[in-house]
């Protein structure tokens, strides 16, 4: 199903961000260690050679973290259907429809009612995405799709 497969895409983003938070940390441990442990080597009392593997553990996951980006860049991603945008906001549909009561305008006699129409999804299509950020999840195109959706009311394609 396209929400099991939204899911398994999340997931691999949330791994790569965690890797990628894991190698700058290691970094961020290892040199200085490894400065203080060339300054002060004689005062300090704990393995030479740590600061070394903490440092090329961070060089390591720093490579992973490129090469899964990659992979979910030009694999993951790529085999997303086209209808994802559909697919997630059928899957909030209820939420959504809530939204657009909360902030459905009154019809005023100065506007045609698609044009207010038209207004109220741009706002409950800017509260949703602000809401849930599929934008750090999918690529522009998957997150155009989404917001696309939203602001054509969500009506399904034939």
């Amino acid at each position: 199903s396209a929400i099991h497969r939204v899911k398994k895409v999340t997931f691999t983003q949330l791994v790569l961000t965690v890797i990628r938070l894991l190698s700058a940390y290691a970094a961020a441990v290892a040199l200085p260690w490894s400065v203080a442990q060339n300054q002060f080597g004689d005062r300090i009392s704990a393995n030479n050679e740590l600061p070394f593997w903490i440092a090329l553990g961070s060089v390591c996951a720093a490579v992973m973290a490129t090469i899964l980006s990659l992979i979910i860049e030009h694999r993951v991603r790529y085999d997303l259907t086209p209808r994802l945008g559909e697919y997630v906001c059928e899957a909030f549909r209820e939420e959504i429809e809530l939204m657009y009561k909360v902030l459905e305008i009154p019809l005023n006699d100065i506007e045609t009612k698609q044009q207010q129409e038209r207004e109220t999804w741009e706002y409950v299509a800017r509260e949703f995405l602000h809401k849930y950020r599929f934008d750090t999840v999918f690529a522009a195109d998957r997150f155009g799709a989404i917001l696309q959706y939203l602001q054509s009311g969500m009506d399904p394609r034939q």
